[in-house]
């Protein structure tokens, strides 16, 4: 996910949000490849309980929860040798 397609994603969020007062949303991205400047604004939104001004001008209270990826950086990777 990038930030621009980030965008789509938010206009989807929004009309869930609308659909039901009160509504708690859950963002599962934890199986795709989020780009950290996609990872930091949907951490931003969630903090705040706001999506960006630009998809919800009257900003409205979001509650949103975001299941993040693994930090690949911090897992060690396992390297297989062939035999020879």
């Amino acid at each position: 996910m990038t930030a621009q397609s980030l965008q789509a994603l938010y206009v989807v969020v929004k009309r869930a949000n609308h659909l039901k007062e009160g509504l708690h949303l859950v963002l599962d991205v934890s199986h795709a490849v989020v780009e950290p400047a996609a990872m930091e604004q949907l951490r931003e939104c969630s903090a705040s309980h706001h999506l960006p001004a630009t998809i919800d001008p009257l900003q409205s209270d979001c509650q949103l929860s975001i299941v993040a990826p693994l930090d690949t950086a911090a897992v060690p990777r396992v390297r297989r040798l062939a035999a020879a």
